[in-house]
């Protein structure tokens, strides 16, 4: 045998081998990295998000504030929603394919109707606006968790982290003391995250021209008005500083009951009686009936405001009273498209007053 010959074939075909495994070896490395690069190339968006954090629901105690950086992957499709008004925003932006999940209550309950839609089994029951459970949740395992006041508690946002671990739990509610401009900021956002930013300018600017409006024709009929919001056999005040304060620096409404300088309005409104209403002289009445937004609930007529103690009452003798959804106003306000639907009602309500 040449053994010369033989060694170099042999030697030849161990660098051929070599060769093969080699780029085997770097074939997989390719793929490993070219995996890895796509695995992290989620491209994201960044959000500060800050609001107060109060103790477990039904408990007293201070609240915590929130302050922090957050990255939102962009164009998620898998968002669960507790804030209605936000989920109108997503509607309004033809991006509400990307909620998976959301609050809708018993029977659909909780939905207003510009956010009918949701009624669809395609979008899952999150429960109701102050959930107690949250397996649903879970089982959707969603990327953003979007929250509104009434989750913003110690204990709900605990169970929340719990169920959906690598989920992103975000505060999105407007808050009443710049509740348009919120709005219209959360719709440029959003605007952003799914990359629909032209949609979101010409909603914003819509908005903006239809809140001048308003403001134009209550500025114009120069009447005081008092929001009362009735519960049962219960009236409440809504003033200046309280949850519908943007009536008064929004809108241009002139509160027709007293508030000594240092009062707030509490969320609910401060209980009154129909002595109240006939001191004040109202020349325009907002009549919104909290009990039939909510499940235990009693639902209350408009006409509750119009007795013997109030017949004297300016509003009450032209029916300058304007009767509100309660969905809209309660459950599924601070979005876009309940916003919209508030001002509608108000522009309607005012172009027939007396």
């Amino acid at each position: 045998m040449d053994f010369k010959k033989f060694y170099l074939m042999s030697a030849m075909a161990m660098v051929l081998v070599l060769a093969a495994c080699g780029g085997e070896s770097s074939g997989e490395g390719a793929e490993t990295d070219e995996a890895g690069a796509e695995e992290g190339s989620g491209e994201t968006i960044t959000y500060e998000n800050s609001f107060e954090m109060g103790p477990a629901r039904g408990e007293e105690g201070d609240t915590t504030e929130v302050n922090e950086t957050v990255e939102l992957p962009k164009n998620s499709d898998k968002v669960a929603i507790y804030d209605l008004g936000v989920a109108s925003t997503f509607k309004a932006l033809g991006i509400e394919e990307n909620i998976i999940g959301l609050p809708k209550g018993d029977n659909n309950a909780s939905l207003s109707e510009v956010n009918e839609e949701f009624e669809s089994d395609e979008y899952a029951n999150l429960g109701g606006l102050k959930p107690d459970e949250f397996e649903t949740l879970a089982e959707l395992q969603p990327e953003v968790i979007m929250i509104h006041g009434r989750q913003s508690n110690t204990q709900t946002v605990e169970e929340m982290k719990a169920a959906a671990p690598d989920a992103e739990i975000v505060f999105v509610a407007a808050d009443s003391n710049s509740y348009f401009q919120d709005i219209m900021d959360m719709t440029e956002f959003l605007g952003e995250m799914y990359d629909v930013e032209d949609k979101a300018d010409a909603l914003v600017s819509d908005m903006q021209t239809k809140l001048d409006e308003v403001n134009q024709t209550v500025t114009e009929a120069d009447k005081d008005m008092l929001f009362i919001q009735t519960n049962g056999g219960d009236l409440s005040f809504h003033g200046v500083g309280g949850r519908y304060g943007f009536l008064y620096e929004d809108l241009g409404f002139t509160s027709a009951g007293d508030q000594e300088e240092d009062e707030v309005t509490d969320d609910h409104g401060n209980q009154v009686s129909f002595e109240f209403i006939a001191e004040t002289n109202p020349g325009v009445m907002l009549v919104m009936d909290r009990g039939a937004a909510v499940s235990e609930g009693e639902a209350t007529p408009v006409d509750v405001v119009k007795n013997d103690v109030t017949q004297g009452v300016e509003a009450v003798e032209n029916n300058n009273i304007i009767e509100l959804n309660p969905q809209s106003w309660y459950l599924n306000s601070g979005g876009y498209l309940s916003g919209m639907a508030q001002l509608e009602e108000i522009e309607a309500g005012m172009a027939e007053m007396k």
